[in-house]
């Protein structure tokens, strides 16, 4: 059985006035306390605020705050609103483990001070995010470090100047490159209905808008163009042209192909015929035999003007394929692409590496599992993969018997159970946004760069947020 517990509202200006006169009156607590119907407490409280400004101090109650408020060290709001501007993307919790990760990981400043910060700097916007939908699937991670691996493929371009526009999601599960089309901006929906929406706007002229709103929306629209539409458009023109040559050539060849090949047989059985005549005709006299010398003569002499013309014709013809394929090259069009086996530990959040397949979509399994035979740990149980064509050979599947660990590949069409590998290739090509690079070489001492950083910088998704993976790994023993 609960105790019973009597709970008092807040109490009134007369309460407290009839409180406080009661008391000076009769010197009785407790009648001053039943007459204003308050508790004792109520009274030692607002006691010495009546003794000290009078019947006055009873208006309102005091403010809870505190009267000394801790203030921010000016230094570090400093740092923190350059840290701001020196990285616009990154956010309070970035910010507070960055100025820990300079106090050798002792926390500076919380995330909610560095958010308060920024505001009355006005450099925090207000984004508008939709609510998030939590399934009830709970996310497991090792428990060790070097027990679980996830690891994907990542391609990026061969070449690439640095530029704001994202790198495009490149798939290659399917043994070929399949890129993403860029999405248009999203733009306002509108209808002919609206103009009803107006109270001010008069019956007749709102339906004579209604009309020919729906007139327009009848007709198809016309598009903006811009001057990157016309570019791409120009270059898909140039490209559609390059494509229906190639196709000429090449009908053309065939044609001249099978032409020559009638012309070979043709040839063929009157030189069989001349020999025959040869040897099977009697003998006669010298004319014939001059004659029949002559025909063979002319047949040869044939012979070799047709073989000049056609050495003449295959050299324009090379020049003539010579000649596309150096204006392919001309365009200003991605072509090539290069392969990253991204690799990270499960645990910590460590990348041991980044291997780089110049091949791009053409990289093979074997390819992969030469990488992958140099960086797997020793105690290596579990290796995370999706279900593309290269995990799925028989070498990747033999590599898995000789060693001890266990393949494990996502469902198929969910991208999520192997969230760890596509979140790092999705900071991978964030950071690669505003590089440039010509070659692999280049791209190497990127990815080298990358990896060094990465290791160093603070991570939310370890058991301990904030700390680095390289941090975490140091302090494991602690968790």
């Amino acid at each position: 059985m609960s105790k019973h517990v009597t709970y008092f509202p807040r109490t009134t200006a007369q309460q407290r006035y009839v409180l406080c006169a009661t008391w000076e009156a009769t010197g009785s607590v407790k009648k001053a306390c039943h007459k204003a119907r308050v508790s004792k407490t109520v009274l030692y409280r607002w006691k010495p605020r009546f003794e000290t400004g009078g019947y006055s101090a009873l208006d309102r109650p005091q403010s809870h705050a505190p009267k000394h408020p801790r203030k921010i060290d000016a230094d570090v709001s400093k740092r923190v609103i350059a840290m701001k501007r020196a990285h616009p993307t990154w956010g309070k919790h970035r910010i507070a483990d960055e100025l820990a990760k300079v106090q050798s990981w002792v926390r500076v400043v919380s995330p909610n001070t560095v958010k308060r910060i920024l505001k009355e700097a006005t450099l925090w916007p207000e984004p508008v995010r939709p609510e998030k939908k939590r399934g009830p699937n709970r996310v497991r991670t090792a428990e060790r470090p070097g027990q679980s691996l996830n690891i994907d493929l990542c391609f990026v371009p061969a070449r690439h100047a640095a530029t704001t526009r994202k790198l495009p999601a490149v798939s290659g599960s399917s043994g070929r490159v399949v890129i993403e089309r860029p999405r248009d901006a999203p733009q306002e929906k509108t209808w002919p209905g609206q103009v009803f929406e107006d109270d001010q706007v008069e019956y007749s002229d709102a339906m004579m808008a209604f009309v020919e709103a729906s007139h327009a929306a009848d007709s198809p629209p016309t598009p903006h163009i811009t001057a990157e539409m016309r570019k791409e458009t120009s270059l898909a023109e140039q490209k559609r042209s390059l494509r229906a040559e190639e196709a000429q050539l090449r009908v053309q060849r065939r044609r001249i192909r099978q032409k020559r090949r009638q012309e070979d047989e043709i040839w063929r059985t009157m030189k069989h015929l001349s020999q025959t005549m040869d040897t099977t005709q009697a003998p006669g006299s010298r004319e014939d035999k001059t004659g029949l010398k002559d025909a063979r003569y002319g047949l040869r002499q044939h012979r070799k003007r047709t073989c000049a013309q056609r050495q003449e014709e295959d050299r324009h013809w090379r020049q003539h394929r010579q000649a596309l394929r150096a204006r392919w090259t001309e365009l200003p069009i991605v072509t090539a692409w290069m392969a990253i086996l991204v690799i990270t530990d499960n645990c910590r959040r460590q990348c041991p590496g980044l291997p780089l397949f110049v091949v791009g979509p053409h990289v093979t399994a074997d390819a992969i599992v030469d990488a992958l035979k140099e960086l797997l740990p020793e105690e290596l149980r579990f290796l995370i993969t999706d279900r593309g064509i290269h995990f799925r050979a028989n070498v990747f599947q033999a590599l898995s018997q000789k060693q001890p660990f266990i393949h494990v590949m996502v469902a198929r069409h969910r991208p999520q159970s192997n969230g760890i590998a596509e979140r790092f290739v999705r900071t991978l090509k964030e950071w690669l946004l505003d590089k440039s690079w010509a070659d692999d070489l280049e791209l190497l001492g990127l990815l080298e760069q990358f990896v060094a950083e990465y290791n160093e910088r603070p991570h939310q998704g370890l058991p301990i947020p904030g700390l680095s993976p390289n941090e975490f790994a140091n302090r494991f023993w602690l968790y």
